[in-house]
């Protein structure tokens, strides 16, 4: 699925599944140079069991627009800016490598 973040598509695995705001929802941000097939059988789990799925690609990355992001807090804010395209208030998020450091600064917000 493709949202807008800062005027450039953003490609965003959910499982095949349209968003639902009525379900708790999970963002999955993989670590530098990967892209959102990195969370392949985690995003199917949590799509199959009732959570809206966001496994995204960052800029620069896998289908994404635009150039890499310069900065941890770089991520966060782009992260957070997606949730706001998808119109999902309230998400959990997991990062790997990189991502996970995207994760803390978005949980310290």
């Amino acid at each position: 699925m493709d949202f807008n973040v800062d005027s450039r598509k953003a490609f965003v695995y959910t499982a095949a599944h349209a968003l639902d705001p009525g379900l708790k929802s999970v963002v999955f941000v993989h670590g530098a140079g990967l892209d959102h097939s990195w969370w392949g059988l985690q995003s199917r789990y949590f799509g199959y069991h009732g959570w809206n799925v966001l496994a995204c690609d960052l800029p620069g990355h896998g289908r994404s627009e635009g150039p890499p992001l310069g900065s941890i807090t770089d991520v966060a804010d782009w992260v957070m800016r997606l949730l706001d395209s998808a119109g999902i208030a309230k998400a959990s998020v997991v990062g790997h490598s990189m991502g996970s450091l995207a994760a803390l600064e978005c949980a310290a917000r």
